[in-house]
């Protein structure tokens, strides 16, 4: 995968200025211990980041004023790893296989890097859940979106509102990166040597 696609990226960070703020203590520690997280997603259907082992995992997460920087990120982000997603349905580009990681031996699986967008209304009551659920589903009808109803991104990863927040798991599920505010090219960088770096591990390659 060639790092210069990271131009890819550079409408959407042009679109939402601003450094990402400093990271508030999250009670997980990065790649301390894995992460266990639960969700349902506009469908009604159970969301758990531990079905995701083995992969790398990136939620792309943020408030209602969020939701387009968020969105645009996550879709770009997704390209990256997944090029023939470009200019598919979302249930198409869903489904792309991900570019293979260098080095990974003819016949082993390179491991995938999952970008799972996740909207943050906190806790709301139970009408207003129902709302949200047939506004997001009408928004998205084939891509899940993930719902947090209780909070827990802000609380345990921090968020910075109005823009694209991310945490990224390895694949035994522990936090290894968060970034609050959508990132300028230097963090975009960084994050994408992240996850290559991760998706290395993954597959046995780190030194």
């Amino acid at each position: 995968m060639r790092f210069g696609l990271v131009g890819l990226l550079a409408a959407v960070i042009g679109g939402y200025a601003g450094a990402a703020d400093a990271l508030p203590p999250t009670p997980h520690g990065e790649g301390k211990q894995p992460v266990e997280l639960v969700m349902e997603d506009q469908f009604g259907r159970r969301q758990d980041i531990a079905a995701y082992k083995g992969d790398v995992l990136i939620l792309v997460y943020g408030d209602r004023k969020g939701t387009d920087a968020s969105r645009e990120f996550g879709e770009s982000l997704h390209i990256l790893f997944h090029p023939t997603a470009a200019g598919q349905t979302p249930a198409k580009a869903r489904g792309a296989a991900v570019a293979p990681l260098q080095g990974v031996p003819v016949g082993q699986r390179s491991p995938d890097a999952v970008v799972i967008p996740v909207a943050v209304a906190g806790n709301v009551p139970t009408v207003i859940k129902d709302l949200i659920r047939v506004q997001i589903k009408k928004a998205s009808p084939e891509l899940p979106i993930w719902l947090d109803f209780t909070g827990v991104m802000e609380k345990d990863f921090g968020l910075r509102p109005g823009q694209a927040n991310l945490a990224v798991f390895d694949a035994t599920g522990r936090l290894r990166m968060r970034i609050n505010g959508t990132p300028d090219k230097k963090a975009v960088d960084q994050l994408l040597q992240k996850i290559q770096d991760l998706r290395a591990e993954a597959a046995g390659l780190s030194k």
